[in-house]
């Protein structure tokens, strides 16, 4: 597995990294016995993957209590990263709101400390709070400096108000876009990644085939509707991949591989098999320079 440079750290992370929403089970299948889990972070860890992320959002906590376990006795290096913020419900993103939901990470996870905590969801916070006395930056400093985590990251749908906190202050080492960088939509191009690059925090993509309709939830979402705007633009791309014989799941993931502004893709499976395809694009390599000039312009 390649690694890249994350953010100002001096951490080597693998280029793709084990997203912990779906693999305690995703809700049209219901759920999946911990050993489910834990396999599939085992086989993560074989392919080379050294990022786990979750938040106690994922499943109500289920997916933090899993991956405790799957990790717990790992012996080789890896980078765990959980968030605050956003549940549980209500959640003020004051001191004692930050403290509490942190707390519940680390019994969950069975650990101590994790390497990165994140603003979840920042624009439910907003500006005042993440920046206010008292409030949820000010609180993951404090964890920061008790040795608690080691960097702080955020994460949102606002790209702007997610860029202008990157300009604010130095604090944040990653920031994740959602369903706003991928081989269909670009719109974190215009503010949120230039502001990542400025500020050297890297730039984590989740959901890099944009919430499966570019994977295995294509037909799903299109029966009910979901992302109707984009299926004008998914077939013109998927008419340019047939005559390169390549499938739309590799080509997106290897399309966010091919840009240097990427740090990682977070990819979000629900099974070995999803996890080993997403592996594969990473071997594999960039696309095509011709390629990527023939998807940007469908």
């Amino acid at each position: 597995m390649k690694v890249r440079r994350f953010g100002h750290s001096d951490w080597q992370v693998s280029e793709i990294g084990l997203g912990g929403s779906w693999f305690y089970g995703r809700p049209e299948f219901g759920p999946k016995p911990i050993s489910y889990g834990v396999n599939l972070v085992e086989r993560a860890i074989e392919l080379g993957i050294n990022y786990f992320d979750t938040a106690p959002l994922y499943g109500k906590g289920r997916s933090e209590e899993v991956l405790g376990h799957a990790l717990k006795g790992i012996d080789q290096p890896y980078y765990l990263a959980t968030k605050v913020g956003y549940f549980p419900e209500p959640f003020d993103y004051t001191r004692d709101s930050v403290l509490r939901g942190f707390e519940a990470s680390l019994k969950r996870l069975q650990v101590d400390r994790v390497d990165l905590v994140q603003i979840h969801e920042s624009e439910q916070a907003g500006w005042d709070g993440v920046f206010g006395a008292g409030r949820t930056l000010e609180t993951l400093r404090e964890l920061k400096e008790q040795g608690l985590t080691t960097h702080i990251g955020l994460t949102g749908s606002d790209l702007t108000l997610m860029a202008k906190i990157l300009d604010e202050v130095d604090d944040f080492t990653s920031v994740i876009t959602f369903l706003k960088y991928d081989m269909l939509v670009q719109d974190a191009a215009d503010e949120l990644i230039p502001s990542a690059a400025r500020n050297d925090a890297a730039v984590i993509c989740a959901s890099p085939l944009h919430g499966g309709l570019l994977g295995s939830k294509r037909d799903h979402w299109r029966e009910t509707g979901r992302f109707a705007e984009r299926y004008e633009r998914q077939e013109r791309i998927e008419a340019v991949l047939s005559e390169h014989d390549i499938t739309s799941v590799e080509a997106g993931l290897r399309y966010l591989l091919s840009d240097d502004r990427v740090g990682m893709i977070l990819s979000g499976v629900a099974s070995v098999e999803e996890l080993e395809t997403s592996v594969a694009a990473s071997t594999a390599g960039p696309l095509p320079l011709g390629l990527i000039e023939q998807i940007n312009s469908a």
